[in-house]
């Protein structure tokens, strides 16, 4: 099930709906007993517990109940009163996703819905998902896109529609293959579609998004709106839904987001049905993964809206480096064992050798950036890193390179780590260290 969004229903005074009716004061209630159910399954931090080091809510919804909160409550974490309460859910969140990072070697077996969940969580939190540990998830979704097969009806094509809105949301380049696939692979039927309201309210969503950046719209951008939105606006029921509680959601946010005259489905109907699913005693529709959905929902936003959190401090694209620093990528190279490549952008002091910088990364991430030396021919050559060491055996063993700033050329192979042709680190340098036959 795919889980995204978009923007602005303001439920006027009274919306008559025939038999029923529903009032601002009825989506205010609703959101603030949401609210409150939320809160009351928060579980507080148990010392020396190894499995819950920080408070949160458990099963790993600690990203999308944070983001729901700040979206809801209008920046949640930056109320003085909710200061202990949010350090530690922040604390929480963040080891769900570096967890979900080490577990999925950086976003290559994780699902694209979970990575694109991953990038609104942290710019809801405003944090920068460029560089997030030394991590750039914005890069490693752009890469997960091309991995997601085809076929399976809406499912796989939905994972693209995520990974599209997050990286929109970024403010990140687009993969045109991404709108491409969208485009050829978006094709729901008239009769049973399982997730198709939901695939295609999202896609909507996502193409608002894109068009909502400057410069010309893409014609292929423009399509998929158009012909996602005449199949949406003829799925509505009689009851005011479109078959479930999430479908619903998320076709009342698309519709607000390109405005009723050009979805023109009963918003109010579909609000009531909403409200509906809503437990009068506790506040919650059902889990908080459907709760904190709903949640924005009730107050006109959707997970587009991470782009417009007020942030004490603003977001930037990147960390800016200071005057007397440079700024290289190390680049990690399995291709043995995890088959993949773990890049980091280090900012550092210049003139140092490739040495003495592995030191002051390991200094910084003793876990993440474990190594072994050995001394050869007058300097130092890496033998060892992250727990994969040489294999004399089966001829397997770390190899450095260097490429230089603008340079398309081959790798250039680096003989030791701290005294010779290339050690030293220049502005703007790729170091890989690469693990291989020979």
């Amino acid at each position: 099930m795919f889980y995204f969004n978009l923007l602005v229903f303001v439920a006027l005074a009274i919306i008559r709906l025939g038999r029923c009716q529903v009032a601002l004061s009825d989506t205010n209630q609703a959101r603030t007993k949401a609210t409150e159910w939320l809160l009351k399954e928060w579980i507080e931090p148990l010392p020396g517990a190894p499995t819950r080091l920080t408070g949160g809510w458990d099963d790993s919804n600690t990203i999308r109940v944070l983001t729901a909160l700040q979206l809801a409550d209008n920046g949640w974490l930056f109320n003085p009163a909710n200061k202990e309460k949010a350090e530690l859910a922040i604390r929480h969140m963040n080891s769900e996703i570096l967890n979900g990072l080490v577990k999925s070697a950086n976003m290559t077996s994780l699902p694209a819905e979970e990575g694109a969940q991953y990038i609104n969580g942290l710019l809801a939190t405003c944090q920068n998902p460029e560089n997030f540990y030394g991590h750039n998830l914005v890069t490693m979704l752009t890469r997960r896109i091309d991995s997601i097969p085809s076929g399976s009806g809406t499912k796989n094509v939905g994972q693209v529609i995520a990974a599209v809105s997050a990286l929109c949301n970024a403010g990140a380049p687009v993969p045109a293959g991404a709108i491409q696939r969208i485009n050829s692979e978006l094709k729901p039927t008239s009769g049973s579609c399982p997730f198709c309201v939901e695939g295609s309210s999202m896609a909507i969503l996502a193409m608002k998004c894109l068009r909502d950046r400057a410069g010309p719209v893409d014609p292929l951008v423009a399509g998929i709106s158009t012909r996602q939105i005449a199949y949406v606006k003829g799925k509505q029921d009689k009851d005011g839904g479109f078959d479930d509680l999430i479908s619903t959601t998320i076709a009342v946010q698309a519709a607000n987001a390109v405005g009723t005259v050009n979805l023109p489905i009963n918003v109010a109907a579909a609000l009531n049905y909403i409200l509906q699913d809503q437990d009068k005693e506790t506040g919650s529709f059902g889990n908080p993964v459907f709760t904190s959905i709903v949640l924005p929902t009730l107050i006109g936003r959707s997970g587009l809206d991470v782009r417009t959190v007020s942030c004490p401090v603003a977001k930037t694209a990147g960390n800016p480096i200071r005057s007397d620093q440079i700024r290289m990528l190390l680049s990690i190279e399995d291709n043995i064992y995890a088959q993949t490549t773990v890049e980091t952008k280090v900012d550092t002091a210049p003139g140092q050798t490739i040495l003495q910088i592995m030191n002051e990364q390991s200094a910084k991430h003793p876990r993440a950036f474990k190594f072994a030396t050995e001394a050869v021919n007058g300097g130092t050559q890496l033998t060892g890193l992250n727990s994969v060491i040489n294999d004399s055996k089966n001829n397997w063993s770390w190899r450095v390179f260097r490429i230089p700033p603008g340079s398309n050329q081959t790798p250039q192979p680096v003989a030791t780590l701290d005294n010779g042709l290339g050690t030293n680190v220049q502005n703007g340098d790729r170091i890989i260290f690469r693990f291989g036959r020979g």
